[in-house]
């Protein structure tokens, strides 16, 4: 009975045997066989190397240079306190950090935990040569975005950010990966498609401490596309400098073809920071911009800011075109204008006198613009403003540009729901009241009088790849070569006659002309532009000087323009 009973109990134990094992044979055999290729097979990314931004003249100003990083994976590991051990003696971190991290990784054992970032040449070496007797090390390497210039163009040239889960989502049919950097702002973010290029990989045989043993499937990354930029990074750098400790912007633009050589912003940045795990601090202080500086806009595209009397130029060619006024057509500034019980005031207290035209723009007379603003009419400011590109984006290659405002009758019924005055005309002919550009947007405008009356599209692309980026574009305003004449004169006027408001600009060799502008804010100060070109009987450059509460045109403005302009001669850039 004994012998049956025991018997049975073998019987049993040997049928669940078997039962077990068939289950694992048959039933689980794909979920077995899966894990243990998972375990000898090992698919290991190639990342693709983002393209080199390149200035005009073949300077690079962003690349990709090698990273090394180390990894560590928690449940390979077999001493973890020798291993912390020698990580701080080859890394020169506190065994401590490196132990805290270590247990940490506890947490994902089976996922790559980063210990370190961009340790250099010299130290990736060492961790190759002792990653073989310890399992759980792994050396990455990888490609890391280098801003050569520093904070020099660093709103145009953009920065990287990590990708995440709703942009994942969305660009992962066209290769994107959870871990990739994207372009976030400027040419990163605008030519992200052709710089970022598409990763490979490789599918490896490991053995069963995890090193590869042999090679099976390979996948080579494609590289970015190069992107040659219009920039010239010496006048850039330059310009930037001159930016130091302002609010503002700088652009240098060719009036012929819209190519920009200069586009600085101030304050600016340090695109590093967005990809350095060790500047979190410097980053979460840029975002949060406590002191409301915003030295992420790029205030030469992306702000709008009242012109003030840079916008006469505007007023002077749509009197000329109607035929309201000649070119001797004169006024009289007693120093104001009365309108009703108001008086607006010319910046000259003690007035001007009686000028034409010419002199009237020498001058920046706010009176005589005043009484072509009410000869004009509201409607017809707007309809030139609008030629002249107001209103409505260049079409610069960049992301986040601004339209302004450009007010009209009805714009104004529309979004305030308040009728037309005429002392809503009277400051709108000087740039004042409602209507709001860019920096960008003058340097467009003033560029008709340089090139002969064409209206072109400011563009920072010159190549893509080995393929030319053909963005130039010039669209004829049909306005009279006479009038426009007669408005370049009283630009040179501007500069080169005496008691003119931009004097500082004049330069002894080149003749510049230009148009100062002193545009009132809400705040005590005011804005200060000058707009110009050079020289004035072959225009070869447009220059635009924007300083943010800073005061009159004719000072700070003007003078930089000078300097940009000599500096652009020097290198050879202007008077060629």
């Amino acid at each position: 009975m004994r012998i049956k009973f025991y018997s049975f109990i073998l019987v049993f134990c040997m049928l669940v045997l078997l039962i077990g094992l068939a289950y694992t044979q048959i039933v689980m055999h794909e979920r077995y066989r899966t894990m243990s290729e998972g375990n000898r097979l090992k698919v290991v990314p190639l990342m693709a190397p983002r393209g080199t931004v390149f200035d005009r003249n073949g300077e690079a100003m962003v690349k990709d240079v090698l990273s090394f990083k180390v990894f560590i994976v928690y449940n390979q590991i077999s001493d973890m306190d020798s291993m912390a051990n020698v990580l701080s003696s080859v890394l020169e971190m506190p065994e401590e950090e490196i132990v805290s991290t270590i247990r940490k990784s506890r947490r994902q054992s089976y996922t790559p935990l980063l210990v370190a970032d961009d340790i250099g040449i010299e130290k990736a070496i060492h961790i190759e040569e002792i990653g073989m007797d310890y399992p759980g090390l792994l050396l990455e390497v990888s490609a890391k975005r280098e801003y050569l210039y520093s904070k020099s163009a660093a709103n145009a040239l953009g920065y990287l950010g990590l990708i995440n889960r709703a942009e994942f989502e969305r660009l992962k049919p066209y290769g994107y990966r959870i871990n990739d950097l994207v372009g976030r702002s400027g040419i990163e973010r605008y030519y992200d498609e052709y710089l970022r290029g598409k990763h490979g990989g490789k599918q490896l045989e490991v053995d069963h401490r995890g090193r590869e043993a042999s090679i099976l499937g390979l996948k080579e990354p494609v590289p970015g596309k190069d992107v040659r930029l219009t920039l010239d990074a010496r006048l850039q750098e330059y310009c930037d400098a001159l930016l130091k400790d302002k609010r503002g912007a700088i652009l240098v633009m060719d009036p012929d073809t819209g190519e920009l050589l200069v586009m600085a912003s101030a304050p600016s940045y340090d695109p590093k920071v967005f990809i350095d795990s060790t500047r979190n601090e410097e980053r979460n202080a840029l975002i949060k911009d406590e002191a409301k500086v915003y030295p992420l806009v790029n205030r030469a595209h992306a702000a709008s800011y009242p012109p003030g009397s840079v916008f006469k130029v505007v007023g002077a060619t749509a009197a000329l075109e109607t035929g309201a006024i000649t070119p001797e057509t004169t006024f009289n500034c007693p120093g104001y204008l009365a309108l009703g019980r108001t008086r607006f005031k010319c910046w000259r207290k003690t007035g001007h006198g009686t000028l034409p035209l010419k002199e009237a723009i020498k001058h920046s007379c706010n009176v005589y613009f005043f009484r072509l603003g009410l000869l004009l009419g509201v409607e017809k400011i707007a309809e030139y403003a609008e030629l002249f590109g107001f209103g409505s984006r260049t079409g610069i290659d960049l992301p986040g540009e601004r339209r302004g405002t450009l007010p009209s009758r009805i714009w104004k019924k529309k979004r305030i729901n308040d009728s037309w005055y005429k002392g809503d005309t009277v400051n709108y002919s000087i740039g004042q009241g409602y209507l709001l550009c860019s920096p960008l947007q003058l340097a467009r405008m003033i560029a008709v009088f340089a090139n002969g009356g064409y209206l072109v599209r400011p563009h920072l692309a010159m190549k893509v790849g080995d393929v030319d980026v053909n963005i130039t574009s010039r669209d004829y305003l049909g306005i009279s070569p006479e009038n426009l004449q007669t408005v370049r004169e009283g630009l040179r006027k501007v500069v080169n006659d005496p008691r003119g408001t931009g004097m500082k600009a004049k330069l002894g060799n080149i003749v510049v002309a230009g148009k100062t502008g002193t545009a009132q804010t809400a705040k005590r100060k005011s804005h200060g532009w000058f707009i110009g070109f050079a020289p004035y009987e072959d225009p070869q450059l447009v220059v635009v000087v924007f300083d943010e509460y800073g005061g009159k045109g004719g000072y700070y403005a003007a003078g930089t323009a000078g300097k940009v302009f000599k500096e652009a001669g020097r290198l050879g850039l202007l008077g060629k």
